[in-house]
């Protein structure tokens, strides 16, 4: 199957001198993401503002450009009514940042996912929430979680993530938006990646990140039809996730998350997305490194999604080359770029229906999965993330695949967009790993980076 992301064609390009590496397509590469991320900030400040004033549609209001200044200034000192002053609030708030247990999942191996905190810096890895009965072992600057489950696969499945926090500007307040969760039940397994964005990305990921896991293993579906399990436990995350906000007081019309979320249930992998978060599966066969299926990117432009938005009322508008957005008819608010998502409730028509796809595997096969944010797709496309991890993940292993991948992500951020980057966030499955040196009474390994 072709890869449904295209070769590296965004971002404001940057001559060879300013870097040490040259990227093919960078140089064709239009001034769309710099746009973006001045937007993102634009909108970030303007929303919390709104925030506390009423209506966010009414923060979005061109500002003059004094109020544009004096608005990013109250921003980056922590003034009341600012972004920074909120976050800050929302962190003495422990129903919006300390872990929910009664959403953990009865008698898993191990869940895990991103916690939360405050004064994040750029590559900082995100804190870990952890229920298991797994000890973990400490290997270097990682912790090493080792078990053994019933397993469908020949060999034995390895698992890395990495979560690291982005750098959006020097006033942005915000921590990693990013989120993710790792779920082992019984032979079961089930991964997710949520990125989010908006002044409070970071509060729609983290409930995600619990939310989705307990609604999908709580459907009653769970198991038997996994298209449908999908499709509700995604629609049933959103009705929880604004009635949770409406109780803490967290305006969501323009904060969100893209999701992506894989089953495997051998024989089938089932995939279920919104947004940009993208997944895909590939072989690391020696003899037969291949894409086996990528998720589609859910966009504005795409004319099924463009007909659903306009029929709902909402406005799509292409502001320069493949830069679409959706707006509230008549208004410059609130810019989504993404056609289905979770929370933006502000504009008709965005869905949380998540696409889905199932595929099979036979029990030799040597496949892998990486579920990543668009901080990882925004510069690669299936093919080259292919071409760049299935030698690694032979020799290697997934912890080191990860690394190398989240580095080659970043060096391409700084290549186009200088020292701007978005928060990147990596997951890594690999089965059927033939591995001499594991532990004989062990048929799994997670390795994720201990954070500071």
């Amino acid at each position: 199957t072709p890869s449904p992301r295209g070769p590296l064609s965004r971002g404001a390009p940057r001559t060879p001198a300013d870097s040490l590496e040259v990227f093919d397509g960078a140089t064709q590469a239009s001034s769309k993401l710099t746009k973006i991320k001045r937007f993102r900030m634009r909108t970030i400040e303007a929303v919390a503002e709104g925030n506390a004033a009423g209506s966010a549609a009414d923060a979005l209001a061109e500002p003059a450009p004094a109020e544009k200044a004096e608005s990013a200034d109250s921003a980056d000192k922590g003034e009341p009514g600012s972004l920074k002053e909120k976050v800050a609030r929302d962190f003495e708030n422990p129903k919006l940042v300390v872990p929910s247990e009664h959403l953990a999942v009865s008698d898993s191996i191990l869940q895990m996912f991103g916690g939360l905190r405050l004064g994040e810096k750029f590559t900082l890895d995100k804190t870990v929430v952890a229920w298991t009965k797994v000890v973990p072992t400490c290997d270097g600057l990682e912790d090493a979680y080792m078990w053994s489950a019933p397993s469908w696969t020949k060999g034995s499945t390895q698992i890395a993530v990495l979560c690291q926090k982005g750098q959006k500007s020097a006033s942005d307040p915000t921590p990693n938006q990013d989120n993710y969760f790792v779920l082992h039940l019984g032979g079961l397994e089930i991964y997710g990646v949520f990125d989010g964005h908006g002044p409070f990305g970071h509060l729609v990921s983290f409930r995600l990140a619990q939310t989705v896991p307990h609604f999908l293993t709580t459907n009653e579906h769970f198991g038997k039809d996994w298209a449908r399990a999908l499709k509700e436990a995604f629609l049933a995350a959103q009705q929880d996730l604004l009635a949770f906000c409406g109780e803490q007081s967290v305006n969501v019309e323009a904060s969100g998350a893209a999701g992506s979320v894989l089953v495997f249930e051998g024989p089938s992998i089932h995939v279920a997305h919104i947004g940009d978060a993208g997944a895909m599966v590939a072989s690391w066969n020696r003899r037969d490194s291949r894409l086996i299926h990528g998720t589609k990117d859910h966009k504005p432009q795409v004319p099924d999604e463009r007909a659903r938005l306009e029929a709902a009322g909402s406005e799509v508008r292409e502001l320069d080359e493949d830069n679409f957005r959706i707006y509230i008819r008549g208004t410059s608010f609130p810019g989504l770029t993404m056609s289905r998502a979770f929370g933006d409730t502000a504009c008709a028509g965005v869905l949380q229906e998540p696409e889905y796809h199932n595929f099979f595997m036979q029990p030799g096969d040597e496949y892998y999965a990486i579920i990543a944010s668009d901080g990882i797709w925004e510069f690669l496309d299936y093919a080259k993330v292919v071409d760049l991890t299935a030698k690694k993940l032979r020799l290697k292993g997934p912890s080191e695949t990860v690394r190398f991948l989240t580095e080659a992500s970043r060096k391409r951020w700084a290549y186009c967009c200088g020292e701007y980057c978005d928060d990147i966030t990596c997951l890594l499955v690999q089965w059927n790993v033939k591995d001499k040196n594991s532990a004989q009474d062990t048929n799994h390994l997670l390795t994720i980076n201990r954070h500071a």
